[in-house]
């Protein structure tokens, strides 16, 4: 049943100003500190999809009902990894979730705004916070699916690291193994997101040298 609360959210929600969009949601700012993550529709995600991957030279545009049909899937699975795992709040931005698939998180700074604004030196000390974030997250048996480090992570009010995506998330061992040989940190569409040469080098060798053997070939994972 559509209550007044509802009908409230609804009207606050069509005023707000959109901040962000990726395949998954598109990102609100509520003026408090906090953002709205809000799941797009099939039809908007199809969308969102095709005008990112056009002109289709990586996937076909016949691909594009697959990738939208997934994306739900992706996130549920990826809310449950967050409460079997039990990722701290303060990691993932301290989500309130409003029903199955909206949520609010707090806002933060996306790393791609920062890497744009800061020097050099800023930027690798801001790469070893986000090694360092990912190596507790691997600890717990999680990972970012591909370390998209300029779209996936931000930094908080306290300049530390927080994940902003949580909805492509891997705990299962023998993904997470595949994820770190094929060096996922290494493909175009993460690495070449950090526009300074200097910086997107650094990033890949401290990746490589933190994630590359840590589940060596041939050895099974635990």
């Amino acid at each position: 049943m559509l209550t007044l609360k509802h009908i409230y959210q609804l009207r606050t929600y069509y005023y707000m100003k959109k901040i962000g969009e990726g395949w998954q949601y598109g990102v609100y700012d509520l003026e408090n500190g906090r953002v709205l993550k809000k799941f797009h529709s099939f039809i908007k995600s199809y969308w969102v999809i095709l005008t990112t991957i056009f002109p289709f030279r990586d996937d076909p545009m016949v691909m594009i009902p697959d990738f939208s049909r997934s994306m739900k899937r992706k996130a549920l699975v990826s809310f449950e990894i967050l409460k079997r795992r039990q990722i701290p709040p303060a990691w993932i931005g301290n989500p309130k979730f409003l029903n199955e698939l909206d949520f609010e998180q707090d806002k933060v700074r996306p790393l791609h705004d920062v890497f744009s604004t800061c020097d050099v030196d800023t930027a690798k000390r801001t790469i070893d916070k986000f090694v360092e974030f990912n190596k507790r997250l691997l600890e717990m048996g999680v990972i970012d699916k591909s370390f998209n480090i300029t779209k996936n992570f931000g930094l908080d009010e306290n300049n530390e690291i927080v994940l902003l995506d949580i909805g492509e998330l891997f705990d299962d061992p023998t993904r997470i193994r595949k994820q770190l040989q094929d060096r996922a940190w290494a493909k175009k569409y993460v690495a070449d997101c950090i526009g300074n040469e200097e910086t997107r080098n650094y990033f890949v060798r401290q990746m490589d040298a933190n994630f590359k053997n840590i589940f060596p070939i041939g050895k099974e994972s635990s």
